[in-house]
Formats: structure tokens, C-alpha cells, sequence
């Protein structure tokens, strides 16, 4: 067994928000998903999918959506698989089919001799957006709000979610601690 270090970014943020993440490359996407969801601070409320070379991979949607019957199940692929289809280093993830939050997963190192604790972090910056914000042009108005600089919807946004929100903060203690449940089912000698 061997792992892969990730970089995941998060599109269209300003500054991008991101993190690194050594992950085992026997690793299938369904779990792969659920250390995004720890890493990046997400919570794990809405529907994802994996795509690479024009395939993609997520969960049965169980209430239909349109689209979403020609997904792969994401618990049948392992990464290594996925990364051995890659032509360039990277493929992308989509959280929240509303939000529309968009990440880029770009394969920084892999073959590397495995290591323990694994998954784990390994840096990043910035805090990720609040959950069903309205994506990347409500995450805006939230922080123009938080700077004092809001619009109608800013304020909206700021009164809901509270002011006590930094969207410079990345605590990768807590991110680390977040992943220690995914670690038990990972442990190597």
C-alpha cells in the first residue's frame, strides 16, 4: 500500500481557499468524499460527485434528480484507479448541486511509502464558506458584510450566520482532529 498527497482547492475563491491532505491510495471515492467534507469544514448535507476524463462518480440520488442516473457509485473506485485514468494530475469534485462549490483535486505526490496517521492534513488556508450560502456570490456578500460593506443579501447572510465568522481562519488541529474517526479504519503497523 502506498499513498497520495492532494491538493484541493476550492474554485473561485478569493483568496483561494485550500488544503492539502496525505490520503492511503487504496482509498475509495466514497471515503475520499468524507475527508474532503472533514478537511475543508464542510458538513456533509447535500449531494456530491467526482468527475474525471468525463466520468463521474457519487451516490444514488434518491429522490431523482435529473442527470444523476449515469453516476458510478463512488464506494466501487478506489483512487489509485482513478489516479492511474488521469491525463493531466488532477480531476474535480462538486459539493452541493445548489451552491455549486467546485474543487479542484490536483495529485501532488504518489507511490509514496506509506505513512501513520493516514489520512491527515497537511496544510491549507482560509476558512471554508458556511453551508447553503448561495455559493460563490453569497460567500462574497457574506464577507463584504462581515468587512462592513454589505448589501441587502449581505446582511441577510451576516444576520444568519453571526459576525463571529473569519474567513482568513484555517485550524488545521482542527481539521487533523476531525479526521481521527477515518484514521481507525486506516491503521497500519
Amino acid at each position: 500500500m502506498t499513498d497520495i498527497v492532494l491538493r484541493i482547492e476550492l474554485l473561485h475563491t478569493d483568496p483561494l481557499v485550500w488544503r492539502r491532505v496525505l490520503v492511503p491510495a487504496q482509498i475509495n471515492l466514497r471515503r475520499l468524499h468524507d475527508v474532503i467534507q472533514l478537511v475543508m469544514g464542510w458538513e456533509d448535507d447535500h449531494l456530491y460527485e467526482f468527475e474525471c476524463e468525463g466520468r463521474r462518480y457519487g451516490e444514488p440520488d434518491p429522490f431523482g434528480v435529473p442527470g444523476m442516473d449515469d453516476v458510478a457509485q463512488a464506494a466501487n473506485l478506489k483512487l489509485q484507479t482513478l489516479v492511474a485514468r488521469l491525463k493531466k494530475n488532477e480531476f474535480h469534485y462538486l459539493y452541493d448541486f445548489g451552491d455549486g462549490w467546485e474543487h479542484r483535486i490536483v495529485v501532488e505526490q504518489s507511490g509514496l511509502e506509506n505513512s501513520n496517521p493516514c489520512p491527515r492534513v497537511l496544510d491549507g488556508a482560509m476558512a471554508c464558506p458556511p453551508e447553503d450560502i448561495g455559493g460563490i456570490p453569497g460567500y462574497e456578500a457574506f464577507k463584504a458584510a462581515l468587512a462592513g460593506h454589505a448589501d441587502e443579501h449581505g446582511e441577510m447572510l451576516l444576520e444568519a450566520i453571526g459576525s463571529d465568522f473569519d474567513p482568513t481562519l484555517f485550524d488545521q488541529n482542527e481539521a487533523a482532529a476531525a479526521l481521527v474517526p477515518i484514521q481507525a479504519g486506516f491503521r497500519r503497523t
